[in-house]
């Protein structure tokens, strides 16, 4: 929740479980990167989302992470 919490004060307009899922792919661990990091890969998922609508929810259904994306829709 930690990396969810620091990814929606960065883009709040955008769904924070989509983005650490989407970091997640290329990553793995986010845990050794730097604040830098996030605040590039919220701007890169911006970008795939306004190029492909739905791809944050996709994302966070690959990676397991639906439940956590829904809760974030609602809030």
């Amino acid at each position: 929740m930690f990396y969810q919490n620091l990814l929606h004060e960065l883009a709040p307009e955008l769904n924070p479980a989509g983005v650490e899922a989407s970091m997640r792919l290329q990553y793995g661990t986010l845990s050794h990167l730097p604040r830098e990091i996030f605040v590039e890969e919220a701007k890169v998922a911006a970008t795939c989302e306004r190029q492909s609508p739905g791809y944050l929810r996709r994302v966070a259904d690959s990676m397991g992470m639906a439940s956590e994306y829904d809760a974030w829709q609602v809030s």
